[in-house]
């Protein structure tokens, strides 16, 4: 049998890493945006006001291998089950100065020793989605990954969400592939598509962040004047 036939331009290069040692640790405090603020989330304090800001929202859970949830109970025993592994990190996401949870999301399968990382557990209202808000709080966490040291960081999704698809290409993520028959949810086959973001990538891209989120770039009314897609776009160019 041939060996398949795997393209020298499509590996990367083989670079030297003499110094490494490994990232830091995602933290247990405050991440603060000029919009946004995100906490560490902590399932007994959090987790009633979580359970009633999705609830009734079944559409929400479709993608997700877990969900929707039949009470608080249920579902405060899967948030704390889920906020318990050791590569876990979730942080609540609030508007700067209120006490509204809006959402959460977090690091998950945190290597530090390979400097690899997942931004997972996407579970934004209807209130956040497609908000100068959201678009935030995944910059904090994009910001905190690469300034830990993170090499690269992965955005993972079901094959047929396509809205969660269309949010990693929007925020900058490449796309990588397809892992095939990856999972089985809620008794059906899932692959997932992967994404992702290295650092020498974000220097770049955070400057596109920064300049679509700056107060000028939004109306009074919080609409955006110009989207993130413009400002990705000159930045690759220039890269």
């Amino acid at each position: 049998m041939n060996s398949p036939q795997v393209s020298a331009h499509s590996l990367s290069p083989v670079l030297p890493l003499p110094d490494w040692r490994s990232a830091g640790k995602p933290p247990v405090a405050a991440i603060q945006g000029e919009v946004a603020t995100l906490l560490p989330l902590d399932a007994p304090r959090h987790g009633a006001a979580l359970f009633r800001l999705f609830a009734g929202d079944d559409a929400h859970w479709e993608h997700l291998p877990y969900g929707p949830f039949s009470d608080e109970d249920a579902f405060m025993t899967w948030l704390a089950l889920t906020v318990a592994p050791a590569d876990v990190s979730l942080y609540v996401v609030f508007a700067k100065g209120q006490d509204q949870p809006l959402g959460f999301l977090g690091f998950r399968q945190t290597v530090q020793a390979h400097g690899a990382v997942e931004i997972g557990h996407v579970n934004f209202s209807a209130g956040l989605r497609r908000t100068r808000l959201a678009t935030e709080a995944v910059y904090l966490l994009l910001r905190t990954a690469f300034q830990l040291g993170y090499r690269r960081c992965e955005w993972r999704c079901d094959s047929r969400n396509a809205a969660s698809e269309s949010a990693a290409r929007r925020l900058g993520f490449r796309f990588e592939g397809t892992l095939r028959q990856a999972m089985v949810v809620k008794r059906r086959n899932r692959d997932t598509h992967v994404f992702s973001m290295l650092d020498g990538e974000w220097h770049a891209l955070r400057s596109a962040y920064e300049a679509y989120l700056a107060d000028g770039n939004f109306s009074a009314d919080g609409r955006q004047l110009r989207p993130l897609s413009d400002f990705l776009s000159a930045a690759s160019e220039i890269a």
